[in-house]
């Protein structure tokens, strides 16, 4: 494709050798054949930009890389294209628009538009900010709209886990510490993402990460006055965006990017949020010992994907300070020292005389635990172990107890935990006794990482109601002496009776 009067890739768009080959990402140029709704290479759009390959689709749009010819770079372009409503045959005769399948969507379409393109421009104000794709420009045309992006060149989080194996623990929350911050600043604004998953962050060459595809982003709307777009990912979205009505906020991205996290650590998907909220029994990264993560870290993270949303961390904020001043606390406060010839873990909660900054001067220091008492640098320390203070908990078992049994059982083990009842027939289990528990029994956790559990009570037996008429055959059945049996002096009775078939009836007793 010559762009500026130079062959280049639609692959990468770099320059190509003079046989027309790709010596950097060995794309074939040749064959090279998008399907009909997507805009084929060598498209120019604005007069500036021209397209090279697509580079995937999504519910919202469509991405393509493309070569800024005003700039001399490579960028990345995301069409608005929303498949449920729309559709498009490119053809020979160059027609690119995008048609509306009917015309009473046309409103829903325009309004989508244009909150597409509002989204844009919010996120250009946040063009410097790192582990977040840049928006450089976007505008109209083709009936549609356009946002250009800065191009990563990386591959996706999912990509690199399938081919490589799960992240290291420490190397990946180093990685994710800019991404999280840059969130913090664009949900100030009242943008959400929706769409954080393993496929929407790269993993650039220099192992940076970058959150890309804001296509399903939309503005903050806590009361949700309105229906918003039912947008979810198996695995990755929380409960709330499976409703039309759920309430998104901050959280909603929180639960995203956590599981996200839990994917690249243990190259496993999570269970689906909408299943968790019926029984819980995801494998917890608490249990994970293998995993080089920290107890605050894990702990954090399981939080950040607690279902119920009033009980995970409400803003990217919050999730920062789990995951990293957590670990500073760690680092400052439960370190090991030797003195006097004696290893002991104390906690020092002011700095001593003759540290740098003191002043020289005597501070008191007051232990976290009695007793300890620490004087001047050359004198002899008395210090007691450091203790964490999380309490850790094995969760019980609680099938086929009564609600009040199970209530007073779990009280006397983890006040902290709530209750959720729901209820349901079972042929098995008797009525009014627990069926099945949301946190399996064993599962082994620490103070604070479940707010709640949840009880299946059964209902007992579902009892199917009948017809006049099929209690009337089965009177005449039951009622009928056999042939064998003498007959014995009968009364009307009102005692219930099975047939064969489990329904109950009344009739009279042979």
């Amino acid at each position: 494709m010559k762009v500026n009067g130079r062959e280049r890739c639609i692959g990468c768009m770099k320059l190509l050798d003079a046989d027309g080959k790709c010596p950097h990402c060995g794309f074939l140029q040749a064959g090279y054949e998008p399907i009909p709704r997507c805009l084929r290479p060598g498209t120019y759009l604005k007069d500036r930009y021209m397209l090279g390959r697509v580079l995937g689709e999504g519910s919202f749009g469509i991405s393509y890389i493309a070569w800024d010819c005003l700039l001399d770079t490579v960028v990345a372009i995301k069409e608005y294209f929303p498949a449920s409503l729309v559709s498009r045959h490119v053809s020979e005769d160059g027609d690119r628009n995008v048609y509306i399948y009917e015309k009473a969507e046309k409103q829903k379409y325009q309004e989508s538009l244009e909150k597409y393109l509002g989204e844009a421009k919010s996120l250009s104000a946040f063009y410097d900010l790192d582990g977040i794709v840049s928006v450089r420009d976007f505008f109209y045309e083709n009936n549609t709209a356009y946002i250009i992006m800065g191009y990563v060149d990386g591959v996706s989080v999912k990509e690199y886990v399938e081919k490589n194996g799960p992240i290291e623990g420490e190397k990946l929350l180093n990685m994710l510490e800019p991404v999280i911050c840059s969130l913090m600043k664009v949900h100030q604004t009242g943008v959400l993402h929706r769409d954080i998953s393993p496929d929407n962050i790269l993993l650039t060459r220099d192992e940076r990460l970058v959150l890309i595809d804001f296509g399903a982003a939309r503005r903050e709307n806590i009361n949700m006055t309105r229906s918003m777009t039912v947008v979810f990912k198996r695995g990755f979205s929380p409960e709330e965006q499976y409703r039309t009505r759920g309430r998104q906020g901050a959280w909603t991205d929180v639960y995203a990017l956590c599981a996200t996290v839990y994917y690249a650590l243990t190259g496993k998907t999570p269970d689906e949020s909408i299943q968790r909220m019926l029984e819980d029994d995801m494998p917890s990264l608490m249990d994970m010992s293998e995993l080089s993560l920290g107890l605050p870290q894990k702990k954090a993270l399981m939080k950040g994907l607690t279902v119920d949303f009033h009980h995970r961390y409400q803003t990217m904020g919050e999730l920062y300070r789990g995951l990293y001043q957590e670990e500073e606390k760690r680092f400052l406060f439960g370190r090991y020292w030797k003195v006097a010839g004696v290893t002991a873990g104390i906690v020092i909660l002011a700095v001593a005389a003759g540290f740098p900054g003191s002043g020289g001067r005597s501070t008191k220091i007051m232990p976290a635990a009695s007793p300890a008492v620490v004087q001047t640098a050359e004198a002899s320390v008395t210090a007691v172990p450091f203790t964490t203070g999380i309490q850790e908990y094995k969760m019980a078992s609680f099938t086929g107890m009564k609600k009040k049994a199970a209530a007073g059982k779990l009280k006397r083990q983890d006040k902290s935990i709530s209750i959720q009842w729901i209820y349901k027939y079972s042929d098995k289990v008797k009525k009014g006794k627990i069926i099945s528990q949301s946190i399996a029994k064993g599962t082994k956790y620490s103070e604070g990482t479940y707010q709640k559990i949840v009880f299946t009570v059964s209902k007992g037996k579902k009892k199917v109601s009948v017809s006049a008429k099929t209690k009337a055959t089965a009177q005449i059945r039951t009622s009928a002496p056999t042939q064998a049996a003498p007959r014995k002096n009968t009364t009307t009775s009102s005692k219930k009776q099975t047939g064969k078939s489990g329904i109950e009836f009344e009739g009279a007793i042979p």
